[in-house]
């Protein structure tokens, strides 16, 4: 998958941030429901980035590992090779 300059600019604490603001909004009933629909829309997108992000962080750490002097080796790898 080719990067996009969004997905540069993504921040996951951003995202969570907004995935709550979009909660609340839908929570508190003032909304009409395109908006609502177009809300929720928003907030499964961003969910999805956020496990994306989440599942390459997870495969990030497990790729640390000790090398045979007990020194932290981590070893890189791309992304979009899986």
């Amino acid at each position: 998958m080719k990067k996009t300059r969004t997905d540069a600019d993504f921040k996951f604490e951003k995202a969570l941030a907004r995935i709550e603001q979009i909660v609340d909004q839908m929570e508190s009933g003032e909304i009409e429901l395109d908006q609502a629909l177009a809300l929720y829309q928003e907030g499964m997108e961003l969910m999805a980035r956020c496990q994306t992000t989440l599942e390459e962080t997870q495969n990030k750490i497990k790729k640390i590992t000790r090398d045979i002097q007990g020194r932290l080796k981590v070893e890189e790898h791309d992304m979009e090779e899986n």
